[in-house]
């Protein structure tokens, strides 16, 4: 399967412009370049994917909607579904990083419970 890179590229500068962010700006939440941006959003560049995920956190957004499209999913929105949350910010762990994040969460629930 092949990229759309234009395609990408557009969802990043359709996001960061509904945003008001410059890309700038953008540049500065991702950690990486202007120019990289730029060229990003010209689909001249590929990204890695923690590149990928620095800019969706940036954008509010979902990797699987940058790279994918489809309907955009706000991370802030008022109510997401908390599952869809926990859900998001553990599909970009390894699965070590998973089963240690499921450990911790199995000695902090049952003290969460009234």
């Amino acid at each position: 399967m092949e990229l759309d890179m234009k395609a990408i590229g557009k969802r990043i500068k359709k996001l960061r412009t509904q945003q008001n962010m410059t890309q700038e700006r953008l540049a500065e939440l991702a950690d990486i370049s202007s120019h990289y941006v730029y060229e990003l959003e010209a689909g001249l560049k590929t990204m890695s994917c923690p590149i990928l995920a620095s800019i969706a956190c940036a954008l509010h957004t979902s990797a699987d909607y940058l790279l994918f499209g489809g309907a955009s999913y706000d991370l802030e929105a008022e109510s997401p579904s908390r599952h869809d949350q926990l859900e998001h910010l553990t599909s970009m762990l390894t699965a070590p990083q998973r089963n240690q994040v499921a450990h911790i969460l199995s000695v902090i629930v049952p003290y969460l419970k009234e």
